[in-house]
């Protein structure tokens, strides 16, 4: 279930951007509680930690981990950790890191992306990507400089193609609509999408999850719903260090 926070928002691959005017910077640092039903389970957090020097090209190196509760760690275990390092310029990764530890079930992935030859290399093989293929956590710092006026209108969708699990997938998303939620700091508002993931991954139907963005200069993640067969599953912001800019907060 932690996979949730870092695949479900790709909006569009065909921003314009520069550094100079990208929604985050290094040091932010977003925290989220995860419940099950009325149940807190888990946590889950993403830290842009510096930019740094990968395959002589200067990135963003972005780790997102995800971990239950104490009390849950004696039922079912979670260690997740996943790693992105993203070219500052195309925003596009470079080489992805995936190291999984779900009670006792262990994923070990390394992905190095080579976008001039639509290549990418796993540990023991090498898969053809599309154009501008994100891994599932790239993306989402990709998908946050789209231009909302520009690129989103109430109940079109968008595909962005993501290499997930050594598999090319187009993943769908339709915004729904704008709408204010109440936070621990204040009534914000926030863009609702919708995305159809994958059936047979997560979820049995394509149209069972909702993401809450908000619709500042950050547009930052701040609440995910995912219906699954066994309930609802919930990630809410719970904490916040480094943003590039101050969170609109209605009435401030």
């Amino acid at each position: 279930m932690k996979q949730v926070l870092f695949i479900v928002l790709f909006i569009s691959s065909h921003f314009v951007f520069s550094q100079t005017n990208l929604p985050y910077r290094v040091g932010e640092y977003t925290a989220y509680k995860v419940s099950f039903g009325p149940i807190w389970v888990g946590y889950a957090d993403m830290e842009i930690t510096a930019i740094t020097t990968e395959n002589k090209t200067p990135s963003f190196h972005v780790i997102g981990k995800g971990r239950t509760a104490p009390f849950f760690d004696w039922f079912f275990k979670v260690r997740d950790v996943y790693e992105t390092f993203i070219d500052t310029t195309t925003l596009l990764p470079l080489t992805f890191k995936r190291a999984v530890n779900e009670g006792g079930h262990l994923i070990n992935q390394h992905y190095s992306f080579n976008h001039k030859d639509s290549l990418v290399a796993t540990r023991d093989s090498a898969f053809i990507i599309p154009l501008d293929a994100q891994d599932m956590l790239s993306a989402l710092f990709y998908a946050r400089t789209f231009k909302k006026d520009s690129m989103i209108t109430s109940g079109n969708s968008f595909y962005v193609p993501i290499f997930m699990d050594d598999e090319n997938y187009y993943l769908e998303i339709k915004y729904l609509e704008n709408e204010i939620i109440d936070t621990k700091w204040g009534k914000l508002n926030c863009m609702v999408f919708q995305p159809k993931m994958q059936e047979g991954r997560v979820f049995e139907k394509g149209e069972k999850m909702k993401i809450w963005i908000s619709d500042d200069p950050n547009h930052l993640l701040i609440k995910v719903e995912a219906q699954i067969w066994a309930g609802l599953i919930k990630a809410v912001l719970d904490d916040y260090k480094e943003l590039k800019y101050p969170l609109s907060i209605i009435g401030e």
